[in-house]
């Protein structure tokens, strides 16, 4: 699907009022402040690829403001964008950052923020939801409120995946553009955890080495219903109790990471929307053994039965 929508053939009056209708079913609802109103301009292009969506924004200087009383969202999303022309300034959970052409950020969509640029502007912005990301990045919030490199290495291989997958998108049928969106989300974390100031923070680089290998481990071998933590520990040629000491600052155990990357990934492939695969297929394929055990997990997680959510589509 591809929509472009822009103010060049409206009245100078009208442009304000359809900019803000536009921006809010392209993104979500945002409060706008137009810098220079009497001469506004703006152009968008839109595609959905999947689940991921991709835009190209060209407007005047704006600033967009993201309130509380806007966030009432069932599916929170994170948000790559990659100012093209001029640098934008961001602000959220008392952090500010200033991106400039090169860069891209990461930003959730489901907390207030603000976002602006002082200048005539060209960005590209792709919207990930928050459950499609965390299937391939353990926390990706840690890679929040960091500038990262799109000139160089996989950042730059990012990049041009994106704009080779929208000049195709219309060459390319549905079930390519959930291949391609997938591809470019493992292009996105490549890009991010191969940061150097993501390799090098919090403790010993050691330490961050350990993590990334076990979740690329777990990625790989995530359809099996025997991964454990003593597999793990053994593949990463670590000691299953010091593969519990690297999960003890987060907010989840090994287990528990592990469980919640299955039923994620299951979500996933029921929202994908394919009838011609069972639910029974979407349990074995993740690692579930036990249909009705998976049932059981998915209705306490979700808030419904895995039936109930693919008839909900």
């Amino acid at each position: 699907m591809h929509n472009r929508y822009s103010t060049h053939l409206l009245p100078q009056r009208e442009r304000q009022d359809y900019w803000r209708e536009v921006i809010e079913n392209a993104y979500f609802p945002l409060e706008l402040d137009f810098r220079n109103p009497s001469e506004f301009h703006g152009h968008l292009s839109q595609w959905q690829m999947g689940r991921v969506g991709i835009s190209r924004m060209e407007s005047s200087a704006t600033c967009f403001t993201r309130v509380k009383q806007q966030i009432d969202e069932s599916e929170p999303y994170f948000l790559i964008t990659v100012p093209a022309q001029d640098q934008v300034r961001f602000s959220q959970a008392n952090r500010t950052i200033v991106c400039n052409p090169g860069a891209f950020i990461l930003e959730r969509s489901d907390l207030p923020y603000e976002f602006s640029y002082s200048k005539d502007n060209a960005l590209w912005v792709v919207r990930v939801p928050v459950s499609l990301l965390q299937t391939r990045i353990r926390q990706p919030e840690r890679f929040l409120y960091m500038e990262f490199d799109k000139s160089k290495g996989m950042g730059n291989v990012f990049f041009s995946f994106l704009r080779t997958m929208v000049q195709q998108a219309s060459y390319t049928n549905e079930v390519a553009h959930d291949i391609l969106s997938s591809q470019l989300i493992d292009l996105l974390a490549h890009s991010m955890e191969n940061d150097d100031r993501v390799l090098m923070s919090n403790e010993a680089n050691l330490r961050n080495v350990h993590l990334r290998n076990i979740e690329a481990f777990v990625r790989d071998n995530i359809q099996r219903s025997e991964l454990s933590p003593d597999m793990i520990a053994v593949a990463c040629n670590i000691s299953t109790r010091y593969l519990h000491k690297l999960f003890k600052d987060s907010d989840q155990t090994v287990g528990q990471w592990i469980k919640e990357l299955r039923l994620q990934s299951a979500l996933n492939d029921i929202r994908a929307g394919n009838r011609h695969t069972t639910l029974a297929e979407i349990a074995y394929r993740w690692g579930f053994n036990d249909q009705a055990h998976f049932c059981r997990l998915f209705k306490s997680r979700f808030g419904c039965t895995a039936r109930e959510m693919r008839e909900a589509k």
